[in-house]
């Protein structure tokens, strides 16, 4: 996965180097234009989107408790907590660095785990803080997503504007397939974070299976908001990709393959407890 991660915004900068020194010079001045107009588009996106108000202890004395012991036993620094209202069950991570993280959880998942399970969920999540991935995959990706929104905007600039915009989606979507490569990486390196982190795979593989059967019951007009954030998401609350295309684009790693994991990881700890030798 290294690879992937330095590969991914260097074939990117590589394809934006070879349009400007191969392309007509309207072309390329029009791919650079594209490209600063989809970070403006994002930032402007990244601060629209509400941010919620973290809660007390008192607020919400089921979930600091779980978040303080895990952080202590991770060293990190204890994120804000914000509940969410949203019905649908799931948990995201928001950290530009480790000191300056927000931890959300929805009332739907409050409502659906186990405080056992929670504390798997939250193990997740700390995973993430713990490997700075939110910097990571804004490295990786960054770049692409830009070129991907701005070239959705392109065509209002004429002629030029629609075939900037086409080599710039093209040039984003490659970065995509190798950004998302990463991310289902980084879902099952978080799994196997909790893991170690709760010592209760087995209650992380319980939580996904409980997230999982709420969000098919959810009416999809109720996810169609959530979806724009399936990338931070413990789960993705879209439909489980089936076609080859959308497998190669999935934020996620199918939830069997993630269940399958942490079932021998558990098998793996009961087994190492089985065999500890005795005083």
């Amino acid at each position: 996965m290294v690879a992937t991660a330095v590969g991914t915004p260097l074939l990117v900068f590589g394809c934006i180097a070879a349009v400007i020194a191969l392309a007509p010079a309207r072309l390329a001045i029009g791919l650079v234009v594209v490209g600063v107009l989809g970070i403006a588009v994002s930032a402007k996106e990244r601060a629209a989107r509400p941010q919620g108000s973290p809660v007390s202890p008192s607020e919400a004395p089921e979930l600091h408790p779980i978040v303080d012991r895990l952080c202590v036993m991770a060293d990190l620094p204890k994120p804000e907590i914000v509940i969410e209202p949203e019905r649908q069950p799931n948990s995201w991570l928001v950290a530009l660095s480790r000191g300056r993280a927000r931890l959300h959880v929805t009332r739907g998942l409050l409502d659906v785990v186990t405080p056992q399970e929670l504390e798997a969920v939250v193990g997740h999540e700390l995973a993430h803080l713990a490997n700075r991935d939110a910097v990571v995959m804004t490295v990786v990706g960054g770049p692409g997503a830009a070129l991907m929104a701005g070239g959705a905007r392109a065509r209002h600039f004429g002629w030029y504007g629609i075939v900037a915009g086409a080599v710039a989606a093209a040039i984003g979507w490659l970065s995509r397939v190798g950004t998302q490569a990463l991310s289902r990486h980084r879902e099952l390196a978080a799994d196997a974070g909790s893991a170690a982190l709760t010592g209760h795979p087995a209650a992380l593989a319980s939580a996904l299976r409980k997230v999982a059967g709420d969000l098919q019951r959810m009416p999809r007009r109720d996810l169609r908001e959530a979806a724009a954030r399936d990338a931070f998401h413990l789960m993705p609350v879209g439909q489980e990709p089936r076609e080859w295309h959308e497998r190669l684009t999935a934020t996620h790693p199918s939830l069997a393959e993630r269940i399958e994991r942490l079932e021998r990881l558990e098998q793996r700890l009961h087994g190492a407890r089985l065999t500890a030798p005795r005083d």
